[in-house]
């Protein structure tokens, strides 16, 4: 679309103005506008650090004659027109205020000739007061803007520029920015005469990378590529091996864009912390792809950060797919088992995990009315049907490309398999295990009187006697069930990582009952817990775990127990499980939990109360 004037309306909708902080923000604007005009080759001439002067040429569409002013004017661009457009942005520019802010603390030129006009022309400007001067000149196909003495009508502005060393640095940084977020586009650059940088096209990725970040970073880093929903992630991550004291090489990019967002990059250092547990920075180069109506890049004046619809889920997303690809990673498999010449889904199929039971040596399922995993969930509706077939075909797994590849990136490495996606988006849904329903209590049932929601009195069979029953007197007996029964191994989105180590004796119980342990670096990071405890507050449980060691399943239950009835937690869930039990087992639970009343010692208690 042509050069227009943005209605008053939509200029006051973008509120943040351009800002031209040094030389740097100069280039980082003028590339982009290139790269908006469909360059894919743009030259940089730099002459003492941008102080003196600032050149780029580029072989985009160029501008028109009778745009050339209308260009210069504030609140003037062809990226957007309506407020709908400003809601998903796909141009790096779209304020309009690049060139006008430019003009009005330098010396600018633009010339610029587009392949259908038969000659260039030029266009310039001295200063904010200054009118426009449009004249004809001799240009190739493209535009040149050559920006002279930045700052040389605002003397204090001017003051505050760093040393030319500095601020070539900053252009520096900020060309090796765009280059790495547009790997099809040459870029040359030079400081006084001399070419300093130089970035030839190209389709791969990984040599944009490459020549960037280098080689050595490319053939040590971990490249991983996941999907989930409309967010996708391709990443090259440093290891062990590229930790450094600075954070010179830290690259995340949202839809082509350079970012230095504040929950990319806790998403980011969390799940290297976790990991490595390292106080040195890391390396890496990460690009977010996610759709343009879920992104609000009009925050930063710089456009540095975005707002996005669904922050948490981002970075969950990140700090999950990273975490993985860092644990699975040749330096820090969890499983050595795991043949890494073989396709593995992102996620391992869940396979139960059988054990001999105390009483037989082989092993029986418990029974639907003796089997826990239906109620430790939170719906409320009767499950009538039992396993469904989704749920036998997440527990059989599917055969697939592994999203995460533990060995360095090369030019013939996997896609990502259809069922990839599939896995992923299974580890964000509870599984049929940890879904439950309420049951009403029957007739079968033994009466009882509730007490609130953490007692309830259940009659016994004498006249004079009734049994008083604690909620958290259940946490143990419910644990116990659950623990006794087939259970499955399910990543948790999250993992949580403690500075605390496990012992031997504590690790084997827990591997023993599905749980997955990582010790890396003084920390113990939990990865995998029983399905049907997936819902549990592990952040709170697993340091109550590491503290108590437990060496049996009864430790390992009255930890857990001790550490649920502190929190309060859910305490229907527990009266649902007690209720869906058979009588005889309601009257065993009882008489080793519930508290023995006579009726003069129950009025004396519920008076108290």
């Amino acid at each position: 679309m042509p050069i227009q004037l943005l209605p008053p309306r939509l200029a006051n909708q973008i509120a943040a103005g351009e800002v031209v902080e040094r030389p740097a923000s100069v280039v980082k604007e003028l590339v982009e506008n290139s790269l908006d005009a469909g360059a894919n080759r743009i030259e940089l001439d730099i002459e003492k650090g941008g102080h003196k002067r600032i050149k780029l040429r580029d072989n985009g569409s160029g501008i028109a004659k009778h745009e050339l002013e209308l260009a210069l004017s504030r609140h003037a661009t062809s990226k957007i027109s309506t407020l709908d457009d400003l809601e998903q942005i796909l141009s790096l520019g779209f304020r309009g205020e690049a060139l006008a802010s430019i003009s009005a603390v330098s010396r600018l030129t633009l010339t610029s000739k587009p392949a259908a006009q038969e000659q260039a022309w030029q266009a310039c400007c001295e200063g904010r007061d200054m009118a426009v001067q449009v004249q004809p000149a001799a240009h190739p196909d493209g535009t040149t803007i050559d920006v002279m003495d930045i700052f040389y009508n605002t003397p204090a502005r001017r003051k505050f520029l760093r040393t030319e060393k500095t601020e070539y640095q900053h252009i520096e940084e900020v060309i090796k920015r765009i280059a790495l977020s547009r790997p099809d586009v040459t870029f040359v650059l030079r400081h006084n005469g001399k070419v300093t940088k130089r970035f030839a096209g190209s389709n791969d990725l990984a040599v944009r990378v490459g020549q960037v970040c280098g080689q050595k970073f490319v053939q040590q880093a971990i490249h991983t590529q996941c999907d989930y929903a409309s967010i996708k992630l391709e990443a090259w991550l440093g290891d062990a091996r590229q930790l450094r004291s600075s954070n010179d090489c830290q690259y995340s990019f949202v839809n082509g864009r350079g970012m230095r967002d504040k929950l990319i990059l806790h998403a980011l250092r969390q799940a290297y912390d976790s990991v490595l547990g390292s106080a040195e920075q890391p390396a890496f180069v990460v690009y977010l792809t996610i759709d343009p109506r879920e992104v609000d890049v009009n925050v930063h004046p710089a456009k540095h950060e975005v707002r996005f619809q669904q922050g948490r889920l981002v970075h969950d997303f990140i700090c999950k797919t990273v975490c993985d690809a860092l644990s699975e990673s040749s330096d820090f498999a969890v499983d050595h088992d795991i043949q890494q010449d073989t396709g593995h889904d992102y996620i391992r199929p869940l396979s139960p995990v059988v054990r001999e039971s105390h009483q037989d040596s082989q092993f029986q399922p418990a029974s639907p009315s003796q089997s826990p995993t239906a109620f430790t969930g939170q719906s409320d509706q009767p499950n009538q049907s039992g396993p469904t077939s989704s749920h036998r075909a997440r527990v059989a797994g599917s055969a697939g490309s592994r999203g995460v590849s533990g060995r360095p990136y090369s030019a013939g490495s996997p896609q990502v398999s259809a069922g990839y996606q599939q896995n992923y988006q299974q580890l964000m849904t509870p599984t049929d295990e940890a879904v439950t329903s309420a049951v009403q209590a029957g007739s079968n049932g033994i009466a009882f009187l509730p007490l609130g929601e953490s007692a309830r009195l259940y009659a016994d069979s004498g006249v004079e006697q009734c049994w008083l029953l604690s909620v958290n007197s259940l946490y143990q007996p419910w644990l116990a069930a659950i623990l006794e029964g087939q259970l499955v191994a399910q990543p948790l989105l999250m993992p949580v990582s403690v500075s605390q180590a496990v012992n031997s004796a504590a690790s084997a119980v827990l591997e023993e009952f599905a749980f997955e342990l990582h010790c890396n670096a003084g920390k113990t990071r939990l990865l995998k817990v029983p399905a049907p405890l997936r819902q549990l507050p592990w952040a709170a449980l697993f340091p109550q775990i590491c503290e108590a060691q437990p060496d049996s399943v009864e430790s390992l239950t009255i930890a857990l127990a001790n550490s649920l009835a502190a929190q309060a937690y859910q305490p229907d869930t527990l009266w649902r499980w007690f209720d869906q039990l058979a009588i005889s087992s309601q009257s065993d639970i009882l008489k080793a939990c519930g508290a023995k009343k006579s009726q003069q010692a129950l009025m004396q208690w519920i008076e108290k109360e």
